[in-house]
């Protein structure tokens, strides 16, 4: 009988594969100095994540670990303080980083060294807001990461005292905290410290989201069908495999368990099937209507050459409104900043 029912579960659960994404987790996207941030997501999540030959973040990385009892995913973007990548590259990569946070992340992660706040590190999150928008400051924790073992409280004076700083704090609603890697080494109670603040950041705003997040879902779910359909086959005969070899309770966990790993792994694969097909800026909202406009009027005037002259007219429209939804991002930006907070 438990072989049945191991079949029956089986059975709906190919029919209607489990959605890994909906279980309880946090995902954090997380900006800084490549230092920064390899130093606080080894940290959190165990020293093998990076290998010592990674130095530098130049391609978003996506990490996740069980913490603590939860699932934590972290989603590193390449370095903002020593930027060097070429502005298309760039894109690329935050384009990924929003497709391994969907459907939004819990929480945004700015890392910054407490000792050392410059200019130049206070102004690494503009090109965060310039990418995802300034409502994403409201889930920005800044997070000051220091190894050094001393008292919490004369760092604080030190750094509230750095108007640049509290100019910083008062853009992300004053969401900060002081992570000492010697005491999370020890009793891991910095990494706690820091899931309780995100946890508390979701309650009061709830996760990041806008446009580009929710279009960026639905392709990676339809995506991810795509890919789960053209595996039928091979998990049908994985999971007869696992019948022959295993019964009862053993049946059902071993089931589930691949099961588990195929979902992630169709869902991995459509998350960057679809970052390399979101366009040319991480910000596509703001050409979107430009763009779908520009190829509709091409369209038209190419309709009198057959369909190639449609082809080509659409092509070339979608550039015109590329570029001059380019010329109007101020007025656009504006028209969805508006959107998003009516929302």
């Amino acid at each position: 009988m438990a072989s049945v029912r191991g079949t029956t579960r089986r059975r709906a659960s190919l029919d209607n594969p489990p959605n890994i994404s909906s279980e309880p987790s946090l995902r954090m996207l997380v900006f800084g100095s490549s230092s920064h941030q390899i130093s606080l997501t080894q940290s959190v999540l165990g020293r093998d994540v990076f290998t010592r030959d990674e130095v530098n973040i130049s391609a978003t990385k996506k990490s996740s670990r069980v913490v603590q009892e939860r699932k934590i995913t972290l989603v590193n973007t390449p370095n903002l303080q020593e930027n060097v990548l070429p502005d298309s590259i760039l894109h690329k990569e935050l384009r990924k980083a929003i497709c391994f946070s969907c459907p939004g992340p819990h929480a945004a992660v700015l890392v910054v060294d407490p000792f050392h706040l410059t200019f130049d590190s206070m102004d690494m999150l503009k090109p965060v807001v310039h990418y995802f928008g300034e409502h994403i400051l409201k889930h920005t924790l800044i997070v000051l990461y220091h190894e050094k073992d001393m008292k919490t409280l004369s760092i604080e004076d030190e750094v509230k005292k750095n108007k640049s700083f509290r100019e910083l704090a008062e853009k992300c609603s004053q969401n900060y905290l002081f992570f000492n890697e010697e005491a999370n080494r020890t009793e891991g109670s910095q990494t706690q410290a820091l899931l309780t603040k995100v946890d508390e950041m979701v309650l009061e705003h709830g996760i990041f989201s806008n446009v580009e997040f929710k279009d960026a879902e639905k392709r990676i779910q339809i995506e991810e069908r795509y890919i789960r359909k053209s595996k039928e086959k091979e998990s049908r005969e994985m999971l007869k495999m696992l019948e022959n070899q295993h019964s009862g309770e053993a049946l059902i966990s071993e089931t589930l368990k691949y099961e588990e790993e195929i979902q992630l792994e169709c869902r991995e694969k459509a998350e960057l099937v679809v970052a390399d097909k979101l366009g040319f800026t991480g910000r596509f909202v703001d050409y979107a209507a430009a763009v779908g406009k520009g190829a509709f009027v091409g369209a038209l005037l190419g309709f009198a050459a057959g369909y190639e002259g449609m082809a080509v007219g659409a092509a070339i429209g979608a550039g015109l409104g590329a570029w001059l939804g380019g010329a109007t991002n101020a007025a656009w930006s504006y028209i969805y900043k508006s959107f998003t907070d009516a929302h």
